[in-house]
């Protein structure tokens, strides 16, 4: 059902491969085995489970690539697929309402994703950075909506960055080396720009809403309204509207323990380092007081050439940044 490849190991990286299926129902016409996801070689072990995951009529699911606001939008979506039940999340751990599928494979100590989703009831809203190949294959059979949100490369790199050389997933000396690798499709779930150019090539799918960080910070409020509209919910009133934007202001979810993962990971990943943050700065833009010019200008070169035989550019994606 999945074929994979070893990845050369480098000093940064422990044993890796690169997995890859047929596709199958996937409304996007390409050869879906030529494309290639990076991955802990110990994925093997659970990679057959998810793609069998078996999927609920009703369910939802939140696809990104690392560190593009899936904590965001998970509060979100989830806020409004629960009748805005303000209290509820703050008693709950987010990943305990809406589950990382995955998760399991990717960070060793972590909870068995597939298992716990099946204890949570309808609706579910369910979690994974997997590209649109290695996702639940009943996903793509059964047209389940699918909120997809993208965020500009230069920020996820510092994000990302940040993120998994504090689990130590990735093994490293500094930025101009991860970089590199990030560019090399040599960290988790990469390639990152065909990950985002498969879901932004269907976006117009009824089943699929397409969203980006930056509308996010731009006018959540119309991402709200939109969201509504796509997960088929009233839309909401003024009054209901200022308590959620209230609730997803950056500081509220970095006050809330129950949205900020800090804690958790810290109790359940091995050897992660005591400096980690789950939530840092959420703004658009960060990487421009951390990437040199010399690194932005390698990005910067790298989109291009991918982008340019699609016709477009990061702006036409992200906006202005």
């Amino acid at each position: 059902m999945f074929t994979s490849r070893p990845k050369p190991t480098t000093a940064s990286l422990g044993p890796m491969k690169q997995y890859a299926t047929r596709g199958e129902n996937i409304p996007l016409q390409k050869n879906w085995m030529e494309t290639w996801c990076t991955l802990p070689e110990a994925f093997d072990v659970y990679l057959q489970e998810i793609l069998e995951f078996e999927v609920r009529k009703d369910d939802v699911f939140v696809v990104t690539f690392m560190k593009c606001g899936t904590t965001w939008m998970q509060e979100t979506a989830w806020l409004l697929m629960n009748n805005l039940d303000f209290d509820k999340s703050k008693r709950e751990f987010l990943l305990d309402r809406s589950v990382f599928i995955e998760n399991h494979g990717v960070v060793k100590g972590t909870p068995n994703g597939v298992k716990l989703s099946q204890k949570i009831p309808s609706p579910r809203l369910l979690k994974s950075h997997l590209p649109a190949s290695l996702l639940p294959q009943q996903v793509w059979q059964r047209k389940q909506k699918i909120i997809y949100v993208a965020r500009n490369c230069k920020d996820v790199v510092v994000s990302s960055y940040h993120f998994i050389k504090s689990l130590r997933l990735w093994q490293g000396d500094n930025l101009e080396d991860y970089v590199n690798d990030f560019i090399n499709s040599e960290v988790n779930y990469s390639s990152y720009w065909t990950h985002i150019i498969d879901f932004w090539q269907m976006r117009n799918e009824p089943y699929i809403c397409f969203v980006t960080y930056e509308d996010m910070k731009r006018d959540l409020t119309g991402v709200i309204e939109r969201l509504c509209t796509f997960l088929e919910r009233p839309q909401l009133t003024a009054e209901e509207m200022e308590n959620i934007l209230q609730h997803l202001s950056f500081e509220s979810m970095k006050e809330n323990d129950k949205t900020n993962l800090t804690m958790t990971l810290k109790d359940c990943v091995e050897d992660i380092n005591k400096d980690f943050q789950f939530m840092r700065r959420g703004i658009v833009g960060s990487f421009k007081d951390e990437l040199t010019p010399d690194l932005k200008s390698k990005i910067d070169n790298w989109s291009q050439n991918f982008l340019v035989p699609y016709g477009l550019t990061e702006e036409d994606i992200f906006g202005k940044l």
